[in-house]
């Protein structure tokens, strides 16, 4: 034994127990007990002065907590927003202000009173979520001292929260918190909320907000999302295998498992099944019925929407949030911050040119066929219409897809060669087909033949005629003279920022993407649209050219309306000289020789196999139809259908895109004036030296004498002492 320890003390590893043996005191004698000194007050008395002290204690700690609860109680708050305000997605709208193009929101979710939501759904919601609803003010305190008494046992964690409390949980946006302090707050907002709101309206907010996977927001969007029907028209089954996915949304428990988070049918029906049994303890279901159903109920297919973004989602969910996001109004914001968002699209236009051209059809038709289209105003650059295709949520071909312009190109040839001072008008080119060039090779590098469209040639030619119509041979030769770079450089200054180049390809076939500013070595079959280009960069081009040459870039957005009255305007266009304005007027000749005239109106058009482009007062249209798998030959289609397009937009458009003064650029088909080559001065001054192009034209009208006629119902003009061709203005090949 160690010195100094006492005899009565014992030995255990890792600690020391004193133990003091228990000794009866003697009695005491009577008078002063021999223990306590003289004036000393009995040990009962003391006793009892402790008990009254720690009961004083208890008291206080007792006071001290029901004040702090009652000040924590008052200084909670219920959510100023409830499910109608939550997360408030942004409204885009056509240039009208008023009607509607899309949606954008973080959360698909659409509020539905609970006389629309399926008597079942209530029963479910209940059954699985929280069994005594009806029962509690708003926190359960057996469910959560059975919860705290499994959780210290070790088993499964349970949180005991009523449906009260997720539900303000959600609209405070903490229950992602998992501290105390939020488990009181919560507590406190949903006794709140109970005081304010019955069990029905509570119950009613709760199934507008809870999320059930497949980006679905409240019963009503589930419904549709799982099922392609309403809240009110769920059966049995339905509501139970939706009330399951609110455990565990985008989880185990979707037969379809849209997101490969594991979900099967085994676990979405064992689940069901719970959800189901917890009906018939709660009266919400008969046993009877619940016995016959026993297998899943069917569910969409999460990835094969129907609906979809639609043609508009290119817009809506593309080129604004980008221009938004640009000017410093997050996509997060944008989603959730309940945004007016007005855009320059014009939807008396665009519904002209997406839904009644026929435009949509043009895949339908044929899997290989696709087509694309847009619309600018010139000088400002607001886009009027857009067509990128059927899903807007998909690849783009009206903005990030090239497509071969072919002869809707040999126009930059002609700006090039008057911006070179070459003679654009006489007679010197060789417009024979076919041809071959120097540097117009096969895969072995040796010279092919190049062919005008339609086989169509003149043996002696200006480029002006050349151009206008569309023979490549002479095209072509001028091309090569002046060198690809010199084409290249004016596309670019007239607005076309992308380009592929048909000449680099990688391992699987695709061109490398280049921008016409910044690169060389172009071929000179640039000249003859070899290097696609989008519909978007051919209409800002077209613009230009009407706009004297100076570029406005495009644009959707014009006005942003915050939810608090703040206002966003777009910035001043952005226009910036292009080519000098001669040049472009001078360039707008041959387009305007394949144009029509009104009064004061006219149209100028440029066009291929597979393009239809040009332009009017007030409005720049791009139009592209082809088979992906043979695009630019010529052969991928019967007759020109961007021909059909772009004419069905220019005849049906309003007031606002005619001429000045209000008449149509379009005469009715016996009044149609017709500008050909023919009718133009053989030698007219350089450009440098040119009047105004309206004066121009004023020379180029005088002696017009077209002739037109109908073919299949469309429009077509031929110069005087030809026949118009069946198969559009310049036939079928490129």
């Amino acid at each position: 034994m160690e010195p100094g320890r006492d005899a009565t003390e014992t030995e255990d590893p890792g600690r020391t127990i004193n133990l003091r043996p228990f000794m009866k005191r003697p009695k005491a004698e009577s008078g002063a007990p021999a223990d306590r000194p003289p004036g000393a007050k009995p040990k009962h008395r003391r006793k009892k002065r402790k008990i009254a002290a720690l009961g004083l204690a208890v008291l206080i700690l007792a006071t001290t907590v029901s004040v702090v609860g009652s000040v924590f109680y008052a200084t909670v708050d219920l959510p100023e927003a409830l499910d109608d305000a939550l997360s408030q997605g942004s409204t885009v709208y056509y240039s009208d202000g008023t009607t509607v193009m899309g949606e954008l929101a973080a959360e698909r979710r659409t509020s539905v009173d609970l006389d629309q939501i399926a008597d079942d759904v209530e029963h479910a919601v209940v059954a699985a979520e929280d069994a005594n609803f009806y029962k509690h003010p708003g926190v359960d305190a057996k469910g959560v001292l059975r919860a705290l008494v499994n959780n210290v046992k070790g088993g499964d964690k349970q949180g005991a929260s009523t449906l009260t409390q997720q539900y303000v949980g959600l609209v405070a946006d903490i229950r992602g918190d998992g501290s105390y302090l939020r488990k009181a707050r919560e507590a406190a907002m949903a006794m709140k909320m109970e005081e304010q709101f019955t069990k029905d309206e509570i119950l009613n907010h709760y199934l507008n907000i809870v999320y059930f996977g497949r980006g679905a927001y409240g019963v009503e969007a589930a419904a549709q999302a799982f099922f392609g029907t309403s809240a009110a028209d769920l059966s049995t089954s339905q509501s139970a295998l939706l009330v399951a996915q609110i455990k565990s949304p985008d989880g185990p428990f979707d037969p379809r498992d849209p997101y490969g988070k594991g979900g099967d049918t085994e676990a979405a029906t064992e689940r069901m099944a719970y959800v189901l049994d917890q009906m018939v303890v709660i009266g919400g279901l008969e046993q009877v019925e619940r016995d016959t159903i026993t297998a899943l109920p069917e569910t969409l297919d999460p990835t094969n929407d129907p609906e979809g973004l639609g043609p508009e989602g290119f817009i809506t969910n593309g080129f604004v949030l980008q221009e938004l996001a640009h000017a410093g109004i997050g996509t997060d914001e944008v989603l959730r911050g309940g945004f007016d968002i007005i855009t320059t699209i014009d939807a008396e236009l665009q519904e002209l040119a997406v839904e009644q051209t026929g435009i949509r059809e043009v895949t339908a038709a044929d899997e290989n066929m696709a087509a694309a289209l847009t619309a600018v105003e010139p000088g400002t650059g607001r886009v009027l219409a857009y067509y990128g295709g059927e899903n807007g949520a998909g690849l783009d071909l009206a903005a990030d897809v090239g497509h071969r312009p072919g002869t809707a190109f040999n126009t930059l040839v002609y700006a090039a060669a008057v911006d070179a001072g070459l003679d654009t008008w006489s007679d010197e080119l060789d417009g024979s087909s076919p041809r071959q060039f120097d540097t117009y090779l096969d895969d072995e590098g040796e010279p092919m033949d190049l062919v005008n469209i339609g086989g169509a040639q003149d043996h002696e030619i200006s480029l002006a005629d050349a151009v206008s119509e569309k023979l490549d041979t002479p095209v072509y030769e001028v091309a090569e003279s002046l060198g690809g770079d010199a084409i290249a450089r004016i596309a670019a200054s007239l607005g076309i920022d992308r380009m592929w180049d048909p000449h680099d390809l990688d391992e699987h076939g695709v061109a490398a993407e280049i921008d016409p500013a910044e690169a060389t070595g172009f071929h000179p079959d640039i000249g003859i649209g070899a290097y696609p280009i989008t519909t978007l960069d051919a209409a800002v081009m077209h613009a230009a050219l009407f706009s004297n040459g100076e570029v406005a870039e495009p644009y959707f957005v014009e006005t942003v309306n915050g939810p608090e009255g703040e206002r966003y305007e777009a910035e001043a266009p952005a226009v910036h000289a292009g080519i000098d304005p001669a040049l472009a007027a001078e360039t707008q000749v041959p387009l305007y020789m394949n144009g029509f005239a009104s009064g004061d109106g006219r149209l100028a058009v440029n066009a291929s196999s597979t393009w239809h482009t040009g332009f009017a007062p007030g409005l720049a249209l791009a139009v592209w139809a082809g088979d992906e798998t043979k695009e630019g030959d010529g052969s991928s289609h019967e007759g020109t259908i961007a021909e059909r397009i772009w004419w069905q937009v220019m005849d049906g458009r309003s007031d606002k895109y005619r001429g000045d003064d209000g008449t149509a650029n379009v005469a009715e088909e016996d009044e149609r004036e017709t500008v050909r080559p023919s009718d133009v001065e053989a030698d007219p001054p350089a450009y440098e030296e040119e009047p105004e192009f309206e004066e121009t034209t004023d020379i180029a009208e005088e002696d017009a004498a077209p002739t037109t006629e109908t073919v299949e119902g469309e429009r077509r003009s031929a110069t005087p002492g030809e026949e118009a061709s069946d198969s559009g203005w310049f036939g079928d090949g490129e």
